[in-house]
């Protein structure tokens, strides 16, 4: 069970769905062969190397490493989790999804009723701001503050009348009144039903999936509170929602990069800029669920911070909550005086690129702040050292955490096996029955991977693959000499099974990351395993090349053992012992297998 629903039903819409037809419909295809090609829409480039196979059902792009099913394209180009992304395939071919509701939840239907009512009142904010005498002052507002027609239609702003029940009398005539009280658009109390925004300035608040699920009203003159945003519901929670995703997320994947800023005009002036890709937070803190929503679309997330001390002191505390997303994250301090709105306003979009572009590393920011923070005495580097070694804790890439050891040690003038000692010691306290992060499993596509690597997600990509070969895999035995605990684990459970790689869709979601998934659908691309007896040479030469890993480690653990005891003045035995199972070792490595 993946989500809530069912591995048969995965796989029905899964059959149901026309990859290139989807595919097709973000990237322009042409058929080569088996296969279809075209430019990849996740990364920038000239010649084609993105293939679609309709027969296998996987997509791959030889340029970036990209890859999987129809599932993880549309997760990928939309920011949608697994059973998101599920349920808006279904609902594009037809398949219906029953859905198990959640205790003292809405139904399905209350659900759909909650949805129309936020759309009706959009519709009915922006017929007000475009159709009405209410509309007059708010457009005149909008004009002196730079925002364009386009752009207010863009973003479907409207304008909510000072009238105590123009909205109410919409959602009545639709049979939504109660929906709308359990959104908070209607407000109830002794003199009976109301508005709840009333003559103020109206954000939809809309989810990746271009759903409004909120609003935000903010006041034209001084009155206060200047902004009021929805209730939390059943459809909109603060922590995870993001103020212009629906309308940057293809800008996003195309740029790889995220712009953060902090409110509902900086997001539309910078949009407007041409910074497409640009969202906020919607009136609460940064939050670690919202950098993994933008994850999804980008690893490349920069945040926007005010120049002075107080800004600056605010990206040291974001750093922590980017780390904990699996972000380094970049940050950018805007002029005092300005915030990206103003500064875009008064100057232009050629200065503000420059200020993307000088983005510096959070990370490195903060090793700068210590290093200066500590000074020269020895107490001031102790503590500057066991405040950065807390932070390098909270790092999961293990390619990022060598990276940034190495860089931290010397900065700090301590030693580096120092840090790195107290910082796991931290992160297994810390991780003590805790689930590893997907960005712990593997690391990103396109990093660098030993022969090692590869071959242990070779093996589970062919376990997937080729059902037929899983009783041959399984008895090799290779899982032994994984190194990735989580991927041997998954080894073994696919070779216990018998369905099909297409009804363990679900099951690749749960325990497999974005990148080892893109893997697999490179293998999937390849001739190569379509012939039994050549998938069946591809498993044993990976198994081959574990077994060769651990035997090399093995012998560099004797070499530096055997070092180590003849440099102590007591170690001659000692040393002669590892020297002797050194040769051992060799010996067995020679012996024909």
């Amino acid at each position: 069970m993946m989500g809530r629903f069912g591995d048969d039903k995965i796989e029905t819409v899964r059959e149901r769905a026309d990859i290139v037809e989807v595919i097709g419909a973000h990237v322009r295809l042409k058929r080569a062969g088996r296969n279809f090609v075209g430019l990849c829409p996740f990364h920038q480039e000239k010649t084609p190397s993105f293939s679609v196979n309709a027969e296998r059902g996987f997509f791959h792009c030889f340029g970036c490493g990209a890859g999987g099913s129809v599932f993880n394209f549309v997760m990928k180009m939309e920011g949608l989790t697994f059973p998101e992304a599920v349920r808006s395939i279904a609902r594009r071919y037809g398949v219906d999804l029953p859905e198990t509701e959640t205790r003292g939840g809405p139904t399905s239907s209350e659900r759909d009723s909650m949805y129309r009512a936020n759309e009706v009142a959009s519709d009915f904010f922006a017929h007000v701001l475009w159709n009405t005498g209410d509309g007059a002052a708010p457009r005149e507002y909008l004009a002196r503050r730079g925002v364009g027609n386009d752009t207010t239609r863009a973003f479907k702003l409207g304008f909510a009348p000072a009238r105590p029940a123009s909205l109410l009398r919409a959602l009545e005539k639709r049979s939504l009144k109660s929906a709308g009280e359990k959104l908070g658009l209607l407000r109830t109390d002794a003199s009976g039903a109301h508005d709840m925004f009333r003559g103020r300035l109206m954000f939809p608040i809309r989810d990746t999936q271009g759903r409004v699920v909120a609003f935000g009203g903010r006041v034209l003159d001084d009155r206060l509170p200047k902004y009021i945003n929805s209730p939390e519901s059943p459809l909109y929670s603060k922590a995870r929602t993001l103020y212009g995703i629906n309308e940057a997320r293809h800008a996003i994947v195309e740029k790889d990069r995220a712009l953060l800023v902090e409110g509902y005009f900086d997001v539309i002036m910078l949009w407007q800029a041409g910074f497409r890709e640009s969202v906020a937070g919607c009136g609460t803190a940064l939050t670690v669920e919202q950098l993994r929503l933008l994850g999804r679309l980008s690893k490349n997330v920069i945040a926007c911070f005010d120049g002075d001390s107080a800004g600056r002191k605010a990206s040291l505390r974001a750093l922590e909550i980017f780390l904990g997303a699996g972000l380094l994250g970049r940050g950018i301090f805007i002029p005092a005086g300005f915030d990206p709105d103003t500064f875009v306003r008064e100057h232009d979009a050629a200065a503000f690129a420059e200020l993307v572009e000088s983005a510096e590393l959070l990370i490195d920011y903060f090793l700068a702040e210590q290093t200066r923070e500590s000074g020269k005495s020895l107490e001031g580097r102790a503590r500057a050292a066991q405040r950065v070694a807390e932070v390098l804790r909270i790092v999961r890439n293990p390619f990022e955490f060598d990276l940034l050891a190495r860089k931290a040690a010397p900065m700090l003038g301590v030693g580096e096996e120092l840090l790195r000692r107290e910082s796991r010691i931290g992160a297994q306290r810390g991780s003590a029955g805790r689930k590893i992060a997907p960005d712990a499993k593997v690391a990103a596509a396109g990093t660098a991977a030993s022969a090692g690597d590869r071959a242990e997600i070779g093996l589970v990509a062919l376990a997937i693959l080729r059902p037929d070969l899983r009783a041959e895999i399984a008895a090799l035995g290779a899982e032994r000499n994984f190194e990735a605990v989580e991927l041997a684990r998954a080894l073994m459970d696919v070779c216990s099974r018998d369905e099909s790689h297409q009804a363990l869709e679900g099951w690749a979601a749960e325990h497999l990351s974005p990148a080892q998934q893109a893997e697999i659908a490179a293998m999937a691309m390849r001739d190569l395993i379509a012939e039994r007896e050549s998938a069946l040479k591809l498993a044993g030469d990976y198994a081959l090349a574990l077994d060769r890993r651990r035997r090399d480690r093995e012998m560099n653990a004797l070499k530096q053992s055997a070092r180590i005891s003849n440099e102590s003045e007591d170690g001659a035995g000692a040393a002669a012992q590892a020297a002797q199972a050194l040769i051992s070792l060799r010996r067995k490595a020679e012996m024909p297998r």
